[in-house]
């Protein structure tokens, strides 16, 4: 889902690479706060492995953490990217009407959240009454497995229409909005 995103945004040549990397939150976060936190966390500590590992900081990184909320009824997801926009970064990524703004070495946030849908009642149920995960409980009552690395349980719930990459990649593509259009993020997105 971030590479079919960056696809759409960015115009060079693109070197992804990806990292595991903790949440920071419970395997399981509740809430938009908690989940967007999860995803802030990934963003930040993809930023610094990238880093690690290569000498050199990455043009941006991502964190995708999916969630619940509090009353355990409704799946969502954040999107985190972080990064700094330099002039090359923005030459590639803004929009092309977009020709008045400043060029903000500072660390920036984007931010996005996913559509939101309601699980069924028998995942409700595995969740809030056994202390399931998601993708378990999606696992146990569609029979299947692992299914939090395949379509998600967006995906058996929709045939196959919208699976769990589609359902991030236009999040993704929002969270960027500071790298296309920074006359109007001049400072990108509050962390908040």
């Amino acid at each position: 889902s971030v590479i079919q995103a960056l696809e759409k945004v960015v115009s060079f040549n693109l070197e992804v690479e990806g990292f595991s990397v903790a949440s920071g939150v419970r395997d399981q976060p509740l809430g938009d706060e908690e989940t967007k936190q999860g995803a802030k966390n990934r963003a930040q500590a993809a930023f610094e492995a990238f880093h690690k590992k290569n000498g050199v900081e990455p043009d941006f990184s991502f964190g995708l953490e999916g969630g619940l909320d509090e009353t355990i009824t409704v799946c969502m997801a954040w999107m985190a990217v972080y990064g700094r926009r330099s002039k090359k970064v923005l030459d590639a990524t803004r929009a092309p009407e977009c020709s008045d703004y400043t060029i903000e070495d500072d660390i920036t946030w984007g931010l996005s959240k996913t559509g939101s849908f309601v699980l069924p009642p028998r995942v409700i149920h595995l969740i809030r009454n056994e202390g399931m995960e998601l993708g378990d409980a999606d696992d146990a009552v569609f029979s299947r497995v692992k299914s939090k690395h395949g379509s998600g349980t967006v995906g058996i719930l929709t045939k196959g229409i919208i699976d769990r990459s589609s359902y991030y990649e236009h999040a993704i593509v929002l969270a960027m909005t500071p790298w296309i259009r920074p006359d109007v993020y001049p400072k990108g997105m509050d962390e908040g």
